[in-house]
């Protein structure tokens, strides 16, 4: 980035809006948002520990659809945490603590806090491999042949959109894969959220 010279170039190595001066702006929307929220406010109570429940119900049907089995089987659980690191401890310890998961595989490049939330937690971390630095594609086969060293309850942390820091994600026909490959092999796919928007 740095070695770029062109006047319109755009940072997108780094989760925040800087403008041309490299400072970080509050944005217009967002004064708007916290002066509706400052004007509305009628307590400054704590959130339950899971946070707004219907914030969370709203974000199941988001994610799984309205009526979805996993949510009428209550087989889903949403909690509200400060921030995506603070989300991924809390699935870290969840799987470090509740489950029989020892290993989490992330993906070469990745997120450099992804590894040590997993290993804080007490998790050994493995990569697989994800980027082609010569053609700046998803390496898709080398992926694949990474993964099927994946065993069967072990994790693989995905980044469900805008992979950091390469921002290359799968297309649809290879998440298909990649589904496929999880139920064959008996890893759980956790995705990291973070660019949802």
């Amino acid at each position: 980035f740095r070695a770029d010279e062109r006047p319109g170039k755009i940072n997108l190595g780094i989760g925040v809006y800087k403008d041309e001066t490299g400072k970080t702006p509050v944005l217009t929307s967002v004064k708007k948002a916290e002066q509706y929220l400052l004007e509305n406010e009628i307590t400054k109570n704590y959130l339950g520990i899971d946070g707004i429940p219907e914030f969370g119900r709203c974000t199941q049907e988001l994610l799984f659809g309205k009526g979805s089995a996993l949510i009428n089987d209550k087989r889903a659980r949403t909690a509200q945490t400060p921030g995506g690191t603070g989300a991924l401890r809390v699935a870290a310890d969840f799987l470090a603590k509740n489950t029989s998961v020892k290993r989490v595989w992330v993906s070469n490049p990745s997120w450099p806090n992804h590894k040590s939330v997993f290993n804080s937690a007490g998790l050994e971390v493995r990569e697989y491999a994800y980027y082609d630095a010569e053609n700046h594609t998803l390496d898709f086969d080398a992926l694949i042949n990474s993964l099927n060293e994946a065993q069967a309850g072990d994790v693989v942390l995905f980044h469900g959109c805008c992979h950091n820091p390469t921002g290359i994600d799968p297309t649809l026909e290879q998440w298909q894969t990649l589904a496929q490959l999880s139920v064959e092999k008996g890893w759980l796919p956790l995705f990291d959220f973070a660019y949802q928007g």
